[in-house]
């Protein structure tokens, strides 16, 4: 098997860590797009929560698109 620097197990801490900020920075740009652009009232039963399962993939590719250009 060769060696394949893309692996996370051959991954330095600061590039693993890099990763999981870039990961968790994301998560949160998704989670407040989708409040504001769904107006969330920060409750369980907000607009989001009453799309049903193919509009709410919809904004998830949307905001997917979004993200990967910010």
């Amino acid at each position: 098997m060769s060696y394949n620097t893309n692996n996370p197990s051959n991954w330095s801490w600061s590039k693993a860590f890099a990763e999981m900020n870039k990961t968790v920075h994301e998560a949160e740009m998704t989670q407040q797009c989708i409040n504001h652009v769904l107006n969330y009232p920060g409750e369980a039963n907000g607009v989001f929560m009453s799309l049903n399962k193919t509009q709410q993939d919809d904004v998830y590719e949307l905001l997917n698109q979004i993200l990967w250009i910010i």
